[in-house]
């Protein structure tokens, strides 16, 4: 279960190490999906979607911790990425004559911090969410870095299919939450 005031890593994969995203309109379509279905119920720091896999690290919305009303103790949250998962395998599938599910069964989520409040962490005496900070960070850049560190890039903003170039001030896909991540990670955007 996902848990209000918790930034949290979530990655998914392919079966078998093949291929999720064939070429680019496969890319726009999933990070269109993302703005359409994700960002409605989660702020998003960043993501990377890879040719086998994908990463975001973000915050839980309200909306997206309410339990779904026809699925026992099923968050929105939850039924979002199951739903944003499969309607992705099934236009990829549809389009290349393919059968079956492309992703993993579970969707992985690690909590990098809990018990912060984002409205007044600053205030707090003892700053415990600054013990968790360079895990964050580290977090952070790790999502950006998969592209280069795979050989695809040279440098992450390189990547068309990351928030990378977004923080860069290359573009912006109107996806991140620059705000957030500069107040909790002291991360800004360039431009």
């Amino acid at each position: 279960m996902y848990s209000p005031n918790v930034i949290y890593h979530v990655y998914n994969q392919s079966n078998q190490h093949q291929y999720l995203f064939h070429e680019e309109t496969h890319y726009t379509y999933f990070i269109k999906k993302l703005r359409r279905e994700l960002l409605p119920h989660a702020e998003i720091l960043c993501y990377c979607l890879m040719p086998t896999h994908f990463h975001i690290q973000l915050i839980p919305k309200a909306s997206g911790l309410e339990i779904e009303p026809y699925q026992q103790n099923q968050q929105i949250l939850h039924t979002v990425f199951r739903s944003l998962l499969s309607s992705f395998t099934k236009s990829i599938n549809r389009a290349s004559g393919g059968r079956g599910s492309l992703f993993r069964a579970k969707t992985q989520y690690k909590p990098a911090y809990t018990d912060f409040v984002p409205e007044n962490w600053e205030m707090e005496e003892e700053k415990p969410f600054t013990h968790y900070l360079p895990y964050i960070k580290y977090c952070f850049r790790y999502i950006h870095n998969n592209p280069n560190k795979a050989g695809l890039v040279e440098r992450p903003e390189q990547w068309l299919y990351s928030s990378a170039p977004d923080y860069a001030g290359l573009r912006d896909l109107g996806i991140c939450n620059y705000a957030l991540a500069e107040r909790l990670l002291g991360i800004r955007r360039m431009g």
